[in-house]
């Protein structure tokens, strides 16, 4: 992680936005815990890196995130509760020359067509589309999805 630690990424900040449901403040948090990765010894390649850095990053933050969780259609990348806020998260990446607002609708149709995290009788749920550059190393497009 860069010579930093958890703290110096901000694992208290993370948790406490997620608590609060604070999705701006969620996808900055993020990009800097992604910007403090060492891309040359651990490169993200695709989806799977992506989503796996993020179980990791979360895990190391004290939560239990769970990843591709099944309902009746599909299944979500990430879901990790904190407190009566449950996160619906769906990674996507964008190559050199795609477009991050093309794969960013993309990713919000297919959390609607899909459903994901309504089998959760939850008080607040929160599904996130995050859209992460490999060619800029960082997350560029989010979006909540009602």
């Amino acid at each position: 992680m860069d010579g930093r630690n958890l703290v110096q990424v901000g694992a208290s900040d993370v948790i406490r936005e997620l608590f609060a449901g604070n999705a701006e403040a969620v996808f900055q948090l993020l990009n800097k815990a992604f910007l403090s990765i060492d891309y040359k010894n651990y490169p993200v390649r695709d989806e799977s890196s992506v989503r796996a850095l993020a179980q990791v990053f979360l895990s190391c933050f004290g939560l239990e995130p769970s990843i591709e969780v099944h309902n009746h259609k599909g299944r979500s990348d990430l879901e990790v509760r904190a407190g009566i806020t449950h996160w619906v998260f769906e990674f996507k990446v964008v190559r050199e020359g795609e477009s991050s607002e093309k794969r960013l609708e993309e990713a919000v149709s297919q959390v609607l067509k899909q459903d994901y995290g309504k089998q959760h009788h939850v008080q607040e749920l929160n599904r996130m589309v995050l859209i992460y550059s490999l060619q800029g190393r960082e997350f560029v497009k989010w979006q909540l999805v009602d």
